[in-house]
């Protein structure tokens, strides 16, 4: 008899559990700006995110890659758009009319060149370009700052895809090479380990840019890619050893959201804590989706309502754009 509590018995790639978890980094990031005193760390919601994003788009590519051969770059992208363009242009355009209405006509400039870079996903660079304190208190943001992680995720759509099929063409043409996985596997290490290393010494450098910049974060979207890639072998878990790390997981994002502050040095070390919780508890979720309590929570039916419900807001559709399927 097969055990319906195990991903791989199912039919779908849902991952219920997933779906829970960004829940939990939405209100995470909607407490924190909310200004709530006991979630002063929420911000790490943003790293949640950026985890489950690297896994979900890179699932999506595998299966793409494995069961057809290849990866039409061209319906990947066009997917990006149609699924991005609508709520994006509600926003920037929303934002357009109010900062007319609201705001005096000597900030029109700035805050056009700020909408100009948001359409075009690459705000969080002119953020850092202008010394802009994503997490200082006290100064006003630019109306748009809120689309820097998704600029962020959106660069990662545009490189990763083309850095696999790369590695897909060269290990074609090596024989005697280990598989495919592997190879993706070495490649996304050689992505993941600089930008660790260029996240832990511009956070002491320059803790603003190093907020902001995509070389900082790209090693938490390839963490959640690593996860995608090497999850047949996590589908060997015991039920036990799951259960702990989905635990252990959570356990380790909320003591960030809660014990972290505008005062810690971040991204640098102290992202390690959120990024490696939160793959902990993808990883348990693999072949346990609903199996260990932890993961059975964030599966619930009331968890994946309040998702489904955020998720269909224009704001929190931009926060967290991963496709769930």
């Amino acid at each position: 008899m097969t055990d319906r509590s195990r991903t791989g018995a199912q039919p779908s790639n849902f991952r219920p559990d997933v779906e829970g978890l960004r829940a939990v980094a939405v209100l995470l990031v909607l407490a924190y700006h909310a200004g709530i005193p006991l979630v002063s760390g929420g911000f790490v919601g943003v790293d949640v995110f950026f985890v489950i994003s690297g896994f979900l788009i890179t699932g999506l590519i595998l299966r793409e890659v494995e069961s057809t051969g290849r990866l039409r770059l061209g319906r990947f992208y066009a997917r990006r758009i149609r699924r991005l363009l609508p709520a994006t242009a509600v926003v920037l355009a929303a934002t357009a009319a109010l900062t007319m209405l609201l705001l005096p006509p000597l900030r029109w400039p700035a805050v056009a060149g700020d909408i100009a870079a948001a359409a075009t996903y690459v705000v969080n660079w002119r953020l850092a370009a202008d010394s802009v304190d994503y997490l200082a208190a006290g100064e006003p943001p630019s109306p748009v700052q809120h689309f820097w992680s998704l600029a962020v995720e959106e660069q990662f759509y545009v490189l990763w895809p083309v850095l696999i099929l790369a590695l897909v063409w060269w290990h074609r043409r090596r024989r005697g090479t280990p598989s495919l996985r592997r190879t993706l596997l070495a490649g996304l290490a050689v992505v993941a380990v600089p930008s660790l290393a260029w996240s832990v010494h511009l956070t002491a450098a320059s803790p603003g840019a190093a907020y902001l910049v995509s070389t900082t974060r790209a090693w938490e979207l390839a963490a959640g890619a690593a996860l995608a890639i090497g999850a047949r072998r996590l589908e060997r878990l015991p039920r036990r050893l799951a259960g702990a790390l989905a635990g252990g997981g959570l356990a380790a994002i909320g003591w960030a959201a809660l014990t972290y502050d505008a005062a810690t040095p971040f991204p640098g070390v102290a992202a390690l804590v959120p990024v490696l919780g939160t793959a902990a508890v993808i990883a348990a979720g693999v072949t346990w989706a609903s199996g260990t309590v932890p993961t059975r929570l964030l599966g619930a039916t009331p968890m994946r309502v309040f998702a489904g419900g955020l998720s269909s807001t224009v704001p929190t559709r931009l926060l967290g754009s991963a496709p769930m399927r």
